[in-house]
Formats: C-alpha cells, sequence, structure tokens
C-alpha cells in the first residue's frame, strides 16, 4: 500500500515542476516584443506570446490555440499563399513524410508580405524557423512576425524626439547666447540715457562702442546658425592665410575681452601661405576654434599656441590650448550639431560642427587629439594655386 500511496505523489510532482517549466517559458517568450507562435504541421496553432494577442486583438491564449494559423492570424479560409510549407503540405498529409533536412537544408525561412492591420497596408517580415525531431525530420515550425512598418515609424518617431530634444537644447543655448550681449546693450542704453547731459564726449564714445561689441557677438550667434542652416559653396579667392589668423584673433580678443585678458598668444608660421580659399570662411572657422578654447579656460590663466606649415600639397594648421582637455567619452560627439560639453543653457552646440562643414566645403581634414589637460586640433587645408576648384 505505502508504494501505490508512493506514486501518486510522485507524478504530482514530475507534474507540478512541469507546470513550472511552462510558466518559465511563457514568461520568456512574452518578453519577446514581437508575435511568435508554434505551429504544428496541421497549422494548428500550439502556442503563442503576448505580442501575437496584441496582433490578433485576442484577450486569452485559449482563443488562438488549436485555431488555424491562416485564420486566426491572417482572416484566409486556406494556407496562405505565401507560406513556404503551402506546396509541401499540398502534396503530403503530414510533414514528416517530406520535410526533412534534405527538403529544407536552411534553418530559417523568410517572406516579406503586405498585409491590411490596423486599417491600413503594412510591410510584414515572417521568419519561419523549422522544429527538426532527432530523426531530422519537421514536425512543426515557429513563426515570427516582424511588422517592418510600424518599426519604420517608431524609429522616425524616435528621431523626430531627438531632433526635438537636440532643437530645444540649441534653443536653449542661443537664448542665453544672445541675453549677454542684450542685456550689455540694454544696461548701457539705460546709463547714456540717464547721464548724457554729464558726460564727456570720450565717455560716451566709449558706452557706443561696448554696445557696438556685443552687436558683433549677437551678429555672431545669428550668424552661426544661417551657416549651419543654409550653408553655401565657397568661393575662394586669393587670400594670405596667416593674415586671416591674425584676423580672427583680434576679433576674438575683441568679442571676448574678459575671457581672454589671461592667455598668452604664440602664432607661429615658416613661409608665406597665400593660396586661393574662402577668407569669410577660414576667419569663422579659427574665430569659433579660438571662441572655443577661451570658453573652455572660464577665465584661468593658459596658452593658445597655432602652428602653420606646408605638407605636400596642402597646410597643415594646428591649434593647442592647455585648458584642461577634452573626455575621451566626448570627443567622437564634439563635431556633431547641437552637442556641447558645457553646462545647459550655454553656447548653440553649433560652433564645432560649422567648422567640420568649412573644413569639409574646403576639401579638407580636420582632427582632435586631447592628451592631460591639452586639446590639439589639426586643420589640412589643399593649398590651391589657381583660381580653378580642385
Amino acid at each position: 500500500m505505502s508504494h501505490q500511496n508512493a506514486n501518486p505523489g510522485i507524478q504530482l510532482t514530475f507534474s507540478s515542476l512541469a507546470d513550472e517549466k511552462i510558466k518559465e517559458l511563457q514568461a520568456i517568450i512574452d518578453g519577446i516584443t514581437e508575435p511568435l507562435i508554434l505551429i504544428d504541421q496541421n497549422f494548428d496553432i500550439k502556442r503563442a506570446n503576448q505580442a501575437t494577442l496584441s496582433f490578433t486583438n485576442e484577450s486569452a491564449y485559449r482563443d488562438l490555440t488549436k485555431q488555424k494559423c491562416y485564420t486566426k492570424i491572417y482572416g484566409r479560409e486556406n494556407i496562405c499563399p505565401y507560406c513556404p510549407f503551402l506546396s509541401h503540405k499540398m502534396e503530403h498529409s503530414d510533414f514528416s513524410d517530406v520535410f526533412d533536412l534534405k527538403s529544407f537544408p536552411v534553418p530559417e525561412l523568410k517572406r516579406e508580405v503586405l498585409f491590411k492591420y490596423e486599417g491600413k497596408n503594412q510591410n510584414l517580415n515572417l521568419s519561419f524557423f523549422p522544429l527538426i525531431s532527432k530523426d531530422g525530420k519537421i514536425y512543426s515550425f515557429v513563426e515570427k512576425i516582424s511588422n517592418i512598418t510600424k518599426i519604420k515609424e517608431k524609429e522616425e518617431e524616435n528621431l523626430r524626439m531627438r531632433n526635438l530634444a537636440s532643437l530645444g537644447i540649441m534653443i536653449s543655448g542661443v537664448a542665453h547666447e544672445l541675453n549677454n550681449p542684450l542685456t550689455g546693450i540694454s544696461l548701457t542704453v539705460q546709463n547714456l540715457v540717464n547721464n548724457l547731459s554729464h558726460f564727456a564726449p570720450e565717455l560716451i564714445l566709449n558706452r557706443l562702442d561696448l554696445i557696438q561689441k556685443d552687436l558683433a557677438r549677437a551678429a555672431l550667434i545669428v550668424s552661426d546658425i544661417i551657416s549651419f542652416a543654409k550653408p553655401e559653396r565657397s568661393k575662394y579667392t586669393l587670400a594670405d592665410l596667416v593674415e586671416v589668423i591674425y584676423k580672427a584673433k583680434e576679433t576674438v580678443q575683441r568679442l571676448y575681452p574678459d575671457l581672454s585678458k589671461n592667455i598668452s598668444w604664440d602664432i607661429n608660421s615658416d613661409d608665406e601661405y597665400i593660396f586661393y580659399f574662402n577668407p569669410f570662411k577660414i576667419e569663422r572657422l579659427f574665430l569659433n576654434l579660438f571662441r572655443n578654447s577661451l570658453q573652455a579656460f572660464d577665465y584661468a590663466k593658459g596658452y593658445i599656441r597655432v602652428d602653420v606649415k606646408k605638407k605636400k600639397n596642402s597646410t597643415v594648421v594646428t591649434i593647442e590650448d592647455n585648458a584642461g582637455g577634452i573626455p575621451d567619452a566626448v570627443l567622437d560627439k564634439i563635431f556633431d550639431p547641437f552637442y556641447s560639453n558645457r553646462k545647459e543653457g550655454t553656447g548653440t552646440g553649433l560652433g564645432l560642427s560649422i567648422c567640420h562643414s568649412i573644413v569639409k566645403d574646403h576639401n579638407g581634414k580636420i582632427n582632435v587629439k586631447s592628451t592631460d589637460d591639452r586639446t590639439k586640433f589639426s586643420i589640412s587645408i589643399p593649398t590651391i594655386k589657381s583660381q580653378t576648384r580642385k
């Protein structure tokens, strides 16, 4: 009697373990976000995941199991014409009669179909995974449904949201950058109005000069945005590259006198560098790089060193500063539009992106290296001696 009583308990334990395994398996396939269906040799649904319920608008697994896959999933009365097993099923009543490894050497079969889902045509990518027995026969298969249309729509939505986030950061940066010169202009004008009758002519001229500098800063920010939004093809003229570099240095010192006052400059060139390029854009290139260095110093002492050298058919300019370096994690991102490693709300995130565009427009290259507290930008520009663009 004791032996007979033991068997039911053992069977119950095995049954409980089996139920737990089934639940565990169901939890795993429910974690897959695309419809996954196990189909037997008679095209009956044996198992499905939660995504399949959503795809078929069903609320319970019992509404799917033991139903024909072509009817329940695709709303057809007969086997789907794109089913890879259709021709074999019409000739044989059972998978095991014909579905062996010789008939289907590939472990996965794919079909792309157009299917009306949620009221509109959508592209589906169907993947079929045959299940093979020990004797090499396929006894059933798993079908996975990938909604290509929905995937693309989700990617486009994610891209749109990222673009909106980037736009928000840029707008915040532009507002902050414009607010500084506009506030300066407002205070200077207010000071002039209140004390116009008491100010000496030279003091009035000094205040007007401050207004002019603030207007130039605001105009530069607007110009950055326009340059990025509507890039123009470069028009080359014969110009002196070293002279343009000095001009960019003088401009950035005039626009950012407080940031510049603790910086020592060292500009070196071993020869004349007069060739054809766009002097306005190249000045903008160096102006943005110099401004980037000054902002990285954040009023601290340091140096900016510029070296100009010839290399085969190109002119190479290196700009080095000791403003603290750039972390390796962000080096690959600094030329991306709207990216800024400064605190949120400062900078437009366009300066280095514009630099990259200008160099590319001149068929050149720009690279950056950063070690310890030093950062070095290297710009290579083809030395064009004639007016014909290469």
